[in-house]
């Protein structure tokens, strides 16, 4: 009698440690790409964000009919505030009915973001201006890409890359020289 080798379908343990080896090959050479992909998203969104705060304030001026402020405090533990008063710090603020304050916005909202540097900005309660002239804030995230949110004399805001290039935004206009 012969023997017949019975063979049933399904991997054997050498195949199945080359393909999980292939795959852990891809795998490491996706991550960075997929961390680069997260940071670019995590900067788009803070500085959107920040574009819509100032839509928000702009129309919370308008409601309230006096100006609103926005108060920033760059650095590693940034924040900023949208209110109806002059001075408050973002780092105490807390949104309570009766003390002005329309929103706070800290850097744990965006993690892996820094705000670098902003200026103060305020909106009048009845055209929706700029109260303080244009105003810019930088964001920038952990792998050196820089967005820049501007607010306009008309009170609107837009973002802009002010280095080199980032995916899906704009490049900032080229300061006009000085007369």
């Amino acid at each position: 009698m012969a023997r017949q080798r019975l063979r049933i379908g399904g991997f054997t343990l050498l195949e199945l440690v080359i393909a999980l080896t292939i795959v852990g090959m891809l795998g490491a050479m996706a991550l960075p790409s997929f961390a680069s992909l997260v940071a670019r998203q995590r900067l788009h969104a803070a500085a959107h964000h920040l574009q819509a705060d100032i839509a928000l304030a702009r129309h919370e001026a308008g409601k309230r009919a006096q100006p609103v402020h926005l108060v920033f405090q760059p650095g590693t533990q940034w924040c900023y505030v949208l209110s109806a008063g002059i001075g408050v710090d973002c780092r105490q603020a807390a949104v309570a009915p009766g003390n002005g304050v329309i929103k706070v916005v800290r850097a744990a909202d965006h993690p892996g973001v820094l705000l670098l540097e902003a200026t103060a900005m305020a909106l009048d309660g009845h055209s929706g201006a700029s109260l303080t002239g244009l105003g810019h804030a930088r964001f920038a995230s952990r792998e050196g890409q820089l967005l820049q949110v501007r607010l306009g004399q008309l009170g609107r805001a837009s973002v802009c890359a002010p280095a080199a290039k980032v995916a899906g935004i704009a490049a900032c206009p080229a300061a006009a020289p000085a007369v």
